[in-house]
């Protein structure tokens, strides 16, 4: 029964005055990456290389590199971030908290991802409302003043990756939209999708209810020019869903130019990096640690007018403001330019991150407390009724709908299937006539017709009973099917947690700004189980 056995919370937002419930569950029941489970776990061997999972501001503070200085001086990255908000028209919480990055006691809470198609998916947005959660519990615990960033990668080239949406469709199936474009190794910051991406409302918003959020929705994801790219309409969004609680976005071609003077410098130390690297995952799969980065995955890259191409290590560069980190650097260029403390990560980078924390120390790069993001099923009120009604939770729902329907029906009230039993009862009852008829014959070889017509009676009978059954449970069955489709599909999509899989839109459409109080609200930096958010 979803909810027993679990602590719950009830949320009231502070925005609208109503109130959601939040409880959770194990990872060990939905499933995680190894490294993410074992960090959660506060696993010994990976405090070498991730450090120790904070409990509490407090633990975070006492690690956290308050007093380090980066490579961007902060009136240069007061100045960028500043400029990037105004482009997007992002409200005065924004360049707020911006300004007050003159402050040298004022650090920043990063987090980000790639830029995803309308918004990308909801992982995005548990980043975003955890990095801000944790600088509210700083501040309201007597920390340092800190402002959440999100790093908005649209130095990016994996278009598969970033070209999808998903929504349930009419049919209750889990249906994806994508541009149709196809580019190679061309950075997202450089492709022009604004035409393509007012196409591809064009077939969305059928599927999406009119409610009163519906139309503001639509205007915030329109492309305010044919040659927006990517990056700009997740900014937009962020700042429209974020913006009012001072998140600030940054896309690395944004920063001052002394942002990439580090990449150069470690440019030249590549053959040693790579070296540490190779050795550190050698090291972590002695200790039994599941790395999922390829040691040998591409260093840099160059910005080649629209294209981000390979380089090998230590290929020669003309121009250092080209360089573009791949998945080893990039957190690490991120660390050295800005002055985080915390850096807030997804299960996938925890991974990774684990390989290439060494790093930190080796090029001088003060390393943030990494904070485990807030991982989240949104459970809206239709589908907590039906969770209720089957006696489900997410675990179960990675079964197919016909599975669970099954099971479901031979489940009921204790009994096995009644159709399998009135079958039963039709093959005793002909064993038995067979054997009255064989007695019948050796008393009064008359009465046998009478039996004949007896064993025919009951046989009909019985069919018409098996044949009533039959056609109450497929009926029952169907009805069933849809609905368990639907609890699926808008929960475990693909068999995926649904932050992998759904962006915001649909939620943004039917709860307006309720949505980013409610995902702050939920977003706990210090708990390690995964919450369900009954809306």
């Amino acid at each position: 029964m979803p909810g027993s056995g679990r602590s719950q919370s009830v949320i009231t937002s502070r925005a609208e005055s109503l109130t959601s419930t939040l409880r959770h569950i194990s990872f060990r029941r939905l499933g995680t990456s190894a490294v993410h489970q074992r960090y959660l776990e506060d696993d010994r061997d990976l405090s070498n290389y991730l450090g120790m999972r904070s409990q509490s501001v407090e633990d975070l503070l006492k690690r956290a590199p308050t007093g380090a200085n980066r490579v961007i001086p902060r009136d240069q990255l007061v100045e960028s971030l500043t400029a990037y908000a105004k482009r997007h028209d992002a409200p005065p919480e924004v360049l707020a908290n911006a300004e007050a990055l003159l402050d040298p006691e004022t650090h920043v809470i990063v987090t980000g991802q790639q830029p995803g198609l309308l918004g990308g998916p909801l992982l995005s947005l548990h980043k975003a409302a955890t990095a801000i959660r944790l600088c509210r519990e700083i501040q309201e615990q007597g920390g340092p003043r800190c402002v959440p960033l999100f790093w908005n990668h649209s130095d990016d080239h994996d278009l598969e990756e970033g070209n999808r949406a998903f929504l349930v469709n009419q049919q209750q199936e889990v249906q994806r939209f994508r541009l149709d474009i196809t580019r190679h190794n061309e950075s997202l910051r450089k492709i022009h999708v604004g035409r393509d991406v007012e196409r591809l409302l064009e077939q969305i918003a059928p599927l999406l209810p009119q409610t009163e959020f519906h139309d503001g929705l639509m205007e915030t994801l329109k492309p305010k020019h044919p040659d927006e790219a990517m990056g700009d309409m997740q900014a937009r969004l962020m700042f429209e869903v974020f913006g009012k609680h001072g998140l600030l976005v940054i896309e690395p071609r944004d920063l001052p130019e002394c942002a990439f003077e580090p990449l150069k410098k470690w440019w030249g130390k590549s053959d040693e990096i790579r070296t540490k690297i190779t050795q550190t995952c050698d090291d972590l799969t002695d200790l039994g640690v599941d790395i999922t980065l390829d040691p040998s995955a591409t260093m840099m890259f160059a910005m080649n007018a629209d294209r981000r191409e390979p380089l090998a290590d230590g290929e020669d560069i003309t121009d250092h403001r080209n360089l573009s980190p791949g998945v080893l650097l990039r957190p690490l260029w991120q660390d050295a330019c800005l002055p985080t403390i915390g850096f807030v990560v997804g299960p996938g980078e925890l991974s990774y991150l684990a390989a290439v924390a060494p790093l930190y120390r080796f090029l001088g790069v003060p390393q943030p407390v990494f904070v485990p993001r807030s991982s989240l099923t949104l459970v809206e009120p239709s589908m907590q009724r039906l969770m209720t009604r089957f006696s489900l939770d997410l675990p179960e729902l990675d079964d197919t709908p016909e599975k669970l329907a099954e099971r479901l029906l031979q489940d009921d009230n204790g009994e096995g299937d009644i159709e399998d039993k009135v079958e039963s009862i039709k093959t005793r009852l002909r064993a038995d006539l067979d054997a009255v008829e064989t007695i019948l014959k050796t008393i009064d070889n008359s009465m046998v017709g009478a039996l004949d017509r007896a064993r025919t009676k009951s046989a009909e009978e019985l069919e018409r009973l098996q044949t009533k059954v039959r056609n109450a449970r497929q009926n029952r069955e169907g009805t069933g099917i849809k609905q368990l489709r639907r609890l699926c599909n808008s929960l475990r999509p693909r068999n995926r947690v649904q932050e992998r899989v759904f962006g915001p839109i649909s939620y943004l459409n039917s709860y307006g700004p309720r949505v980013a109080e409610e995902l702050i609200n939920a977003a706990d930096p210090f708990v390690i189980e995964h919450g369900v958010l009954e809306l």
